[in-house]
């Protein structure tokens, strides 16, 4: 009994490197016919292939048909060949996952429906769950399709009868949901477009703001040419001044009079109290010293700025003489009044 183990063992093994070297002759044909393609495989690539065939032809001898559905996915996965998906779709069929197996017989015959092999494998499958499922078929152009999360490769589908799946295309410019419900032996062909790009921000403009121009003033006179001199004060401003000072000037001349009576009486009877007093009356004239002597030099800076007999005022009531002008954009002198 131990030996006919053995020998099944064997046999078993001998089919599973069989088999590899298929994949591996397969994997090299590919290699050579796409050689000139930018989506050529790397060699490392190939060897992964080769070593998740391996494994799935393993798993597939000791009957984890589960397992051997996973590597043989794997391998197709990371170089497509026609042996993995054909022993993918085994494995999923064995292990009792229909479904995924239709489901895989659609990418099949899409790609390699020139492969006589490939053809007897999907063409009764995919006749039997056309009957049993739903068949969804998604068109659209630069996109990626996920089903309920999942990413597929291929964007044709079955679907159980009645279930709602939800439909995601992904595009550059955004994505599309769409939840889909189909029968038994119902197919329906989804087409999905591109959503409109976002709009693009205004260009900025490179061309400078004008200035706005100011509103148009009307040309001031800035000063006489022929006399240098502004309008005089009014006469009022240095009577007023004259007068003040003369107040301030009887008031200090009283307080200097009544500060030396004071000295002449404390120098009579020399007292606290008349030391307070005269100290007092000294600090009040000095006071008053400086004020009028404030209001004199103001009153003298007024003399100098009156016009007494009213002559400025007289020639700018007639605007006669030379003037010099200042406006927006305009400097001028001219003459204003009668010419003699």
């Amino acid at each position: 009994m131990a030996v006919g183990v053995t020998a099944t063992g064997v046999r078993g093994d001998r089919a599973r490197r069989a088999g590899v070297v298929i994949f591996v002759g397969w994997l090299a044909g590919t290699a050579v016919a796409t050689r000139a393609q930018d989506g050529e495989p790397t060699a490392q690539q190939r060897q992964a292939a080769a070593e998740a065939y391996d494994r799935g032809a393993a798993a597939f001898l000791a009957r984890d048909w589960a397992t051997a559905a996973h590597w043989f996915e794997t391998a197709n996965r990371l170089v497509p060949a026609a042996p993995a998906l054909v022993q993918a779709i085994r494995a999923h069929e064995r292990a009792g996952n229909v479904l995924r197996a239709a489901t895989l017989a659609i990418r099949l015959e899409a790609r390699h429906a020139n492969d006589r092999s490939a053809r007897r494998v999907y063409e009764p499958l995919l006749r039997r769950a056309e009957r049993a499922y739903g068949r969804l078929d998604v068109v659209c152009e630069g996109c990626t399709v996920e089903v309920d999360g999942v990413l597929l490769e291929h964007p044709s589908f079955f679907v159980e009868p009645g279930t709602e799946v939800r439909v995601v295309a992904r595009f550059r410019t955004g994505d599309v949901e769409q939840h889909v419900s189909l029968t038994a032996g119902e197919r329906r062909e989804l087409r999905v477009e591109a959503p409109a790009p976002p709009p693009s921000p205004p260009p900025v403009s490179q061309t400078p703001e004008q200035p706005v121009p100011a509103p148009a003033q009307a040309t001031t006179p800035v000063s006489d040419v022929t006399t240098n001199e502004r309008d005089g004060l009014s006469p009022v401003f240095f009577w007023t001044g004259l007068g003040l000072t003369v107040a301030a000037g009887g008031v200090l001349l009283w307080s200097g009079l009544d500060t030396l009576a004071g000295v002449d009486d404390y120098e009579a009877n020399p007292t606290p109290e008349g030391l307070q007093r005269g100290q007092a009356r000294e600090m009040r004239t000095n006071v008053l010293i400086g004020v009028t002597a404030a209001l004199g030099v103001g009153t003298a800076v007024l003399a100098l700025l009156t016009d007494f007999d009213g002559s400025h005022r007289r020639e700018r009531a007639g605007f006669t003489g030379w003037h010099a002008t200042v406006g927006p954009g305009a400097v001028g002198v001219a003459w204003v009044g009668r010419w003699p």
